[in-house]
């Protein structure tokens, strides 16, 4: 074990806990009744260490690497994908800085738009190409999802990306600005339209409800697009615009001074936390 820790770049204590949970146990034992690694087994914790330090939590990792249907190769090709979609997203990240600083160095304002373009559908467009290898529908989501739908016949997809939580047994019409991600659409899914959150090219009540799954983030402008989006009920509009300003300014000042990092460095350890993900229903 001592031995395997030391090619694998970490400390025997967890490969002791990897063990006690079963993520990965040596099959084999030493003369002497050591435990062992197998080929196997080390192709099993090679694995393991690959998606833990993407970032995965263990709960998931145990999930990916015992998934029987799934080979030594299947996971090579989705961590492989999974790393040429970090290596673009940096790329693409370095690239607007670049293009801001040249701007900046000539003297000239930079906008909000180009500011936060590379946040949304043309990020998508840099990394998007693997999402069909790394991305993938968790069904508990789903299923809530589709509870949360009702009997609702119509149903408007915001930002759909790849259509991983479209209804298969509803009238579906999906909205998505990105090509990379409306090319990779499945043969059959609901047909697509090109344009943003913000500007919706339909008239009201044109659907019976309107979905948007984890996508709120890359929109150039959140506001406007649940603005869109709703049905006579917007959280920020009872608040008042004053208030939104205030948590959107704070949250910007915490994350850029690093008051955030700080007081939240104990998240970092966790494999699962309640981070205020919901499904909101209005």
């Amino acid at each position: 074990m001592g031995r395997v820790a030391e090619l694998a770049g970490v400390s025997v204590r967890t490969l002791h806990h990897y063990d006690e949970i079963g993520l990965v146990r040596p099959s084999a034992r030493t003369a002497a009744g050591y435990r062992a690694y197998s080929a196997g087994d080390v192709e099993r914790l090679r694995e393991a260490l690959a998606y833990r330090r993407l970032g995965f939590g263990l709960r998931e990792i145990a999930e990916l690497v015992g998934d029987s249907s799934t080979d030594a190769v299947a996971h090579l090709r989705r961590l492989r994908g999974l790393l040429l979609e970090r290596r673009d997203r940096a790329d693409a990240m370095v690239a607007a800085i670049d293009r801001e600083l040249e701007t900046r160095a000539k003297g000239l304002k930079v906008t909000p738009e180009e500011q936060l373009e590379m946040l949304g559908a043309r990020l998508y467009d840099a990394i998007g190409g693997a999402y069909t290898t790394t991305r993938r529908t968790e069904p508990r989501f789903a299923a809530q999802i589709l509870d949360a739908l009702g009997d609702a016949q119509t149903v408007l997809n915001v930002g759909a990306g790849t259509g991983s939580y479209e209804p298969a047994d509803r009238d579906v019409t999906a909205v998505e600005p990105s090509a990379v991600m409306r090319g990779q659409r499945p043969a059959g899914s609901a047909p697509c339209v090109a344009a943003a959150a913000e500007s919706l090219p339909f008239e009201d009540q044109s659907f019976d409800v309107a979905m948007a799954v984890s996508t709120v983030h890359h929109w150039g402008d959140p506001m406007a697009g649940l603005r869109e989006m709703r049905r006579a009920m917007s959280v920020w509009t009872r608040v008042g615009p004053e208030a939104e300003q205030r948590a959107v300014r704070g949250l910007s000042d915490d994350l850029h001074s690093g008051r955030w990092a700080e007081r939240n460095s104990d998240l970092a350890d966790l494999d699962a936390a309640d981070l205020g993900l919901r499904l909101l229903i209005a």
